[in-house]
């Protein structure tokens, strides 16, 4: 195992976060980043699952297909590089996917990703504070792969659980009034105002922001240079 993460290759972003952005940053320098979103935005969902073997199968299809189709992209970019510009990089791409993952009062898990895009915004992160987060846990969880230039991929599920305080409530209003809830799974950001909410954390903060540095420093250590 080397050290640290290899120093001759260019790390793929595959996302849209600026979030997973900064936290890549603080782990590979930020002049051997690209960013790449996959082509769609549209991602599987989680309805039709009932337990939480099936949804992490499910999260690990999705960054699956994420890192694919940007490892396609690269692909045809390279084969339209007539002038061999890009013929000595090693690209690593790297995709993320991650959900909030409740529980009932019957113990069935349910999976949140992020809030409606429209009027109804504030009404569900409402309903997810007041009767799944309020003095209860729940667990983020992150799929993360990892494609290699020759197409290997590597694949990893971190889990971090989360309790809320019972008296969320009590700052709700003033939560939604910042807007941050927009684009965030679960509605809130752990590193931002919804801090407030949070009593404990047992695992990966990272994790829990989007892209388990741990796990994801682990995978690129493992990488040989060359």
């Amino acid at each position: 195992m080397s050290e640290s993460p290899s120093s001759n290759a260019k790390y793929v972003l595959a996302s849209r976060s600026p979030r997973r952005l900064e936290l890549l940053r603080l782990i590979v320098p930020a002049d051997s980043i690209d960013v790449l979103p996959p082509r769609s935005p549209h991602e599987a969902c989680f309805n039709d699952l009932i337990d939480q073997a099936g949804i992490e199968s499910r999260l690990i299809e999705i960054a699956r297909s994420k890192c694919d189709d940007v490892f396609e992209q690269l692909k045809m970019a390279e084969t339209a590089d007539r002038d061999g510009r890009n013929a000595d990089c090693r690209r690593i791409v790297i995709a993320a996917d991650t959900v909030i993952i409740a529980t009932d009062t019957a113990g069935r898990p349910i999976v949140l990703g992020q809030p409606p895009e429209d009027e109804f915004r504030h009404e569900a992160v409402r309903l997810w504070f007041r009767e799944l987060f309020a003095g209860r846990s729940h667990v983020a969880a992150t799929a993360v792969c990892v494609a290699l230039p020759g197409g290997k991929q590597t694949e990893r599920i971190a889990r971090t659980t989360v309790w809320f305080r019972p008296d969320a409530e009590r700052y709700l209003d003033w939560y939604l009034s910042t807007g941050e809830s927009r684009g965030k799974a679960g509605g809130y950001a752990v590193q931002g105002a919804g801090s407030i909410f949070v009593s404990k954390i047992e695992g990966s903060l990272s994790n829990v922001i989007g892209l388990p540095s741990e796990e994801l420093l682990d995978f690129l250590k493992d990488i040989p240079a060359g």
